[in-house]
């Protein structure tokens, strides 16, 4: 009795996992944490092993989301505290089975993507060399990913079923992502209106109902941390204590107009922190008696009215902000040159040829999925509902680039929106001349495209040649 050829997808996720391993295998076991926001997550696993509760210094927190230092904690407490060779054998496991989800998301466009194109979108995921990089750091880009992907693909089967099972769902991992990263406790409410008003195919009662799940769901979930947050914090805390800093941070007199998120790293007396307590409006002067809720609060309110009385500036700032999320991908390559995974051990020479070999493959990745991406957004016909269904992916891109765009952009912050990247890369290539010739008969869809990348095109040149070196 023969046995069965596996189906292709199981070769993709056997070649990201190699790939995994061998990296995995090729640094060193006892790999050290060197960015901040590692430290500070598994600071909070730490405390909720040894104590049970979300909480630093001997208080209670709501400085970062809950879920990743949960997730965190959970490995620890079975393979050992602090254990990150067992967190990135996990996020391996993780990644590859966000990769299956993407397979399953693209299948749901089977009108416009074949079978061969899924599996095209869901090796592009697999074997994206920043997503692989990431599965051994501890940061939350694994498992956000990781819900998003769920949320895309629940939400593109109600668009093509009308199944409330599957808008259920969504507004349930839509919560998980929230509580993993704070960027989408609001998203929500616009998706839900969304599935309102877009897909006018569905009746409205459906349409409705729909929209009250997905708020619901996602609503319930969230509900027990918000309510926790507020508790401790004395004000209204959704998530963390990290939105009205960052949004000051972003938008204050000192911000940084490249790299707007340096001004984490501005120092006193021009940090964020001091200029709040100078300030006589939000009371700066009682920041010292406050949680850090209410600092949170008074933060994002120095920044409102900085926004309205510097609408000029804000409006410059947001444009560079805008072109930075979209930065050539360096994060990778910037842990190598400071150290990170054991490199500093290595020979200049290793170290250079792979700083070279690795930021070629990266970059020349990354622009070929963004480009073959771009293409697939600009030849899609919009008017089935796979094309309804690929307009809600595209809103979940603008949210995202949006929100970054107002507090403040870099390029890890886009990492997330790889899967559909690779979704519409695999619609372009799959049917490359039919849509390249739908393209040319479109001149207007053509020439907007072209505009787009030779738009970003210049700023990728003007950072390399005139920025970088400074």
């Amino acid at each position: 009795m023969f046995l069965k050829k596996p189906p292709l997808i199981v070769w993709v996720l056997l070649a990201g996992l190699v790939l995994r391993l061998g990296i995995f295998f090729a640094f060193p076991s006892t790999w050290k944490l060197y960015i901040v926001d590692e430290k500070d997550y598994n600071q909070l696993a730490v405390h909720l092993v040894d104590t049970g509760m979300f909480q630093a210094g001997g208080e209670l927190v709501s400085i970062r989301p809950p879920l990743y230092p949960w997730f965190l904690s959970q490995i620890y407490k079975v393979w050992g505290s602090e254990n990150y060779s067992a967190v990135r054998l996990f996020q391996i496991a993780l990644s590859l089975a966000t990769v299956g989800c993407v397979y399953g998301m693209a299948r749901e466009f089977s009108d416009t993507l074949s079978e061969r194109g899924a599996l095209l979108a869901a090796a592009l995921f697999c074997l994206y060399p920043s997503m692989v990089g990431e599965n051994f750091l501890l940061l939350t880009e694994t498992l956000f990913t990781f819900w998003l992907v769920l949320v895309l693909w629940t939400a593109t089967r109600f668009f093509r079923t009308g199944s409330l099972y599957a808008v259920c769902f969504c507004g349930v991992f839509m919560a998980l992502g929230a509580l993993t990263r704070s960027i989408l406790w609001m998203a929500p409410v616009p998706f839900a209106l969304f599935l309102l008003f877009w897909p006018s195919w569905m009746g409205w009662k459906r349409r409705l109902a729909g929209a009250f799940l997905l708020v619901l769901f996602a609503g319930t979930v969230m509900a027990p941390w918000m309510i926790r947050n507020t508790r401790v914090q004395r004000t209204f805390t959704a998530i963390d204590c990290m939105s009205g800093r960052n949004l000051m941070m972003g938008n204050y007199e000192h911000t940084p107009f490249y790299r707007a998120w340096d001004a984490v790293g501005v120092p006193a007396p021009n940090d964020w922190y001091t200029v709040l307590l100078r300030d006589g409006e939000t009371r700066g002067e009682q920041l010292y008696r406050e949680t850090q809720g209410v600092v949170d609060r008074r933060a994002g309110e120095y920044a409102k009215r900085f926004i309205l009385q510097n609408p000029g500036l804000t409006l410059r700032r947001d444009a560079m902000k805008a072109c930075c999320f979209w930065q050539l991908e360096r994060s990778l390559l910037a842990g190598f040159d400071y150290g990170f995974w054991g490199i500093s051990s290595w020979s200049l020479e290793k170290r250079l040829l792979l700083f070279v070999l690795l930021g070629g493959v990266i970059q020349l990745c990354y622009v070929f999925v963004l480009y073959s991406a771009m293409a697939g957004i600009f030849s899609t016909r919009f008017s089935s509902w796979s094309g309804m269904a690929a307009v809600f992916l595209l809103c979940v891109v603008v949210y995202f680039w949006g929100i970054h765009s107002l507090i403040f952009s870099h390029e890890r912050y886009h990492l997330p929106l790889v899967p559909i990247l690779t979704l519409f890369a695999a619609m372009f290539w799959s049917q490359y001349a039919a849509r390249w010739e739908f393209l040319k008969t479109h001149p207007k869809r053509l020439v907007s495209g072209g505009v787009v990348a030779m738009g970003l095109l210049a700023f990728w040149i003007w950072e390399i040649f005139l920025v970088l070196p400074v």
